[in-house]
Order: structure tokens, then C-alpha cells, then sequence
């Protein structure tokens, strides 16, 4: 593998590698702690609009200035500096400037990092995906090698497993390819960026993730309704980032069947698909199998968001772009399909969550072929 790939590579899975010991076992910490479900809510909470409402304006930095590069490292070293206190740091008002602090430094590293690589595709092998399969293969590593080091230490260990990562970080940005495509003096802010088509697609990616929330936060609570064993959820998961690894193996070879366009509506279909037949299922083999069409909820719908930002967004604004797809789609969407999923649970029930939700992936079609027929133009 030449050299620049390989970087990629180690950038990604450390990067990844701290989301798969977060997103599983923060909340267990801070339960640890003795936190209340309110307080957790708050703490967790605050991370996706906090890393995605920064991401803007790094973005806007990054490329007015043209110095995306220097910012990359410059702020994964200043977030990894704010996990030193996570170790220590046991009282709610400094827990929470502590973890502000990291969201606002950190929020900008994936989009910022995926404009690096979309700048630098050809000369990297022109395959995204075989390269984005490392994060969500170190996401699986970090949440696998974890379990056991909690199991033998406490959930103590924790913000240590956190801090371990984010030491490589700011080394292997530095080794990052350091040119931006574009000139400054043609640059956009991210804000500025809106055409008819990137409108379309971003209101398809902030109905999709939007449609997310109960799969993000209640499978487990759904599958325990169902009477299910307990290991269900993990297995679950397990399948489902393996069908993602898959599809980012094989995404060079779809996207030369598929172009990105109908690819992000065969992938609201799927969801659609998903979610409804997720609500009505009652046997544990059909809703354990259909949690494999997150291969297209997020692998097939990223990739083929890749490849369009490309075309929609100007070079000289590639991480504006990737900003804005992030805080919309993952940062707005994501936050309120959580949001949404919780108010909801208690009067409807998982199944009937799921089913709101599947309306709410159809109600992402529309924009989705709107965006298709715009890009054909």
C-alpha cells in the first residue's frame, strides 16, 4: 500500500476508533459516575450540535484561508489536550466544559479530513470507500477491545480508552496530504454554497438521518419489547457495520453501475423498506436481517454523498461542503431523530416509532428525485 494510503488508513481508524469506545460506553461512565438520565441527556446530548455547529466555521476558516491542513492538526491536539482533564474531572459544570470543549475542537476533524481525501482521490486510487472501511472497522476494533477492559477495570477506564487515540491523531493529520484544489480568491462561505440541487440533497440527508433516531438510540429497547435476548442489540450492530465494511469494499464497482444520484434514492427505498417492515416484524431472524439495510441508510447514501458534493460544491469551498453535509444530515437530523424518537417512545412504542420513521424516509424521496433529475440536467 503506498505511503499516502496508508496514512489515510491510520488517520481513520484512530479517528473511528475513539467513536467506538464513545458511542457505546460514555453513558455507562457517566451513569458510573452517578449521573442521572437528565444530566446524561444533557452531557450526550450537546456533542452533535456542539461538533457539527463548529464544523461550520472551521470550514469557513479552513478554506478562506486555505489552511485546512494546519487546522487539522492544530485542532486534533487541542482536543486531545482537553482529554487530560477528562481523566480527573467528576463535577457536572466542569464535566460538561470539559466535553464542550472537545465538540467545539473536534467537531471539524471527519469533514475536514474527508475533504483532504476527496481533493486527493485520484492519486489515492480513486476508491473512497476502501478507504473510509477502516474508520467503521476500527469503530467495531475500539467497541470489541473495550468490553473486556471495562469488564476487568470498571467503566472507570473509560475516559483512558477515550484519551489513547486521540495521541495518534495529530501525528498522522500532520503526514496528510497538505494541498487544497480551487484558489482562494474564488472561495465561498459554506452558507453561500446553496444551489437548487445541493438544497435537494441536503433536505434528502436531513430526512434520512432525521428518520434514524429510533435505530440510533431505541433498538435496544425496541428488541427487549419484542422479548428478545439480550445479546440481540450487540449482534444486531455487529451485522450491520459488517454490511456497511461490505458495501465501502465494493462501493467503487456500484457507483460504476449506479450513478450517486439514483444511488441516494435506491438507498431512501431501502430505508423506507427498513424501518416500516422493522415495525411490523415480530420474528427475531427477520428484524435482526433487516438491520442489514444500513448498508444503504448510511454506507451506499455517504458514498454516493461524496461523489455529488464533488460536483455540487466548487473545489476552492470542498470543506465548507462537507461541513454543511455533515451539520445538516448528521448534526440537525441526527440530533432531532433522537430528540423526536424519545418524545414519541412512551405514546406509540418502538413499532410504532418505526413506523413514523419510515414515513418520514419516504417523505425524503421526493427531494431525492428532484436532486436526481437536476444532476441529469
Amino acid at each position: 500500500m503506498p505511503r499516502e494510503r496508508r496514512i489515510i488508513v491510520v488517520a481513520y481508524s484512530l479517528l473511528f476508533w475513539g467513536a467506538g469506545v464513545w458511542v457505546p460506553y460514555f453513558p455507562l461512565y457517566l451513569s458510573h459516575l452517578g449521573y442521572g438520565g437528565g444530566q446524561i441527556g444533557i452531557l450526550i446530548g450537546l456533542q452533535p450540535a456542539l461538533r457539527w455547529g463548529s464544523a461550520l466555521g472551521w470550514a469557513y476558516a479552513a478554506d478562506r484561508w486555505r489552511i485546512r491542513h494546519r487546522l487539522l492538526v492544530l485542532t486534533a491536539f487541542g482536543g486531545a489536550l482537553f482529554y487530560v482533564p477528562l481523566l480527573f474531572v467528576r463535577d457536572f459544570a466542569a464535566l460538561l466544559l470539559v466535553l464542550s470543549a472537545i465538540a467545539l475542537l473536534h467537531g471539524a476533524l471527519i469533514p475536514m479530513l474527508d475533504a483532504t481525501v476527496m481533493d486527493h482521490l485520484p492519486r489515492l486510487g480513486n476508491d473512497y470507500g476502501r478507504l473510509r472501511l477502516w474508520g467503521s472497522v476500527a469503530f467495531i476494533a475500539g467497541s470489541l477491545v473495550s468490553a473486556p477492559l471495562i469488564e476487568m477495570f470498571s467503566p472507570a477506564i473509560v475516559p483512558a480508552l477515550l484519551f489513547l487515540p486521540c495521541l495518534g491523531l495529530a501525528p498522522a493529520f500532520r503526514r496528510l496530504p497538505r494541498e487544497q484544489l480551487g484558489h482562494a480568491e474564488r472561495f465561498h462561505a459554506p452558507w453561500q454554497l446553496l444551489t437548487p440541487p445541493l438544497a435537494a440533497f441536503l433536505l434528502t440527508a436531513f430526512l434520512l438521518q432525521l428518520s434514524c433516531g429510533a435505530w440510533a438510540g431505541f433498538y435496544a429497547v425496541h428488541t427487549a419489547g419484542l422479548g428478545f435476548s439480550d445479546a440481540v442489540p450487540g449482534i444486531t450492530w455487529g451485522l450491520a457495520v459488517t454490511a456497511e465494511v461490505a458495501l465501502l469494499f465494493w462501493g467503487r464497482r456500484i457507483v460504476a453501475s449506479i450513478a450517486p444520484a439514483p444511488l441516494i434514492v435506491v438507498a431512501v427505498v431501502v430505508t423506507v423498506a427498513r424501518w416500516g417492515l422493522t415495525a411490523w416484524a415480530r420474528s427475531e431472524v427477520a428484524v435482526v436481517a433487516l438491520q442489514l439495510g444500513h448498508a444503504f441508510t448510511f454506507s451506499a447514501f455517504h458514498l454516493a454523498a461524496l461523489l455529488l458534493l464533488v460536483r455540487l460544491v466548487p473545489a476552492q469551498a470542498s470543506t465548507g461542503g462537507q461541513a454543511l453535509y455533515g451539520l445538516v444530515g448528521f448534526g440537525l437530523g441526527g440530533s432531532l431523530g433522537l430528540a423526536s424518537a424519545g418524545v414519541l417512545i412512551d405514546r406509540l412504542g418502538t413499532s410504532g416509532v418505526f413506523a413514523c420513521e419510515a414515513v418520514i424516509a419516504l417523505l425524503a424521496l421526493p427531494p431525492a428525485l428532484r436532486l436526481s433529475r437536476l444532476v441529469r440536467r
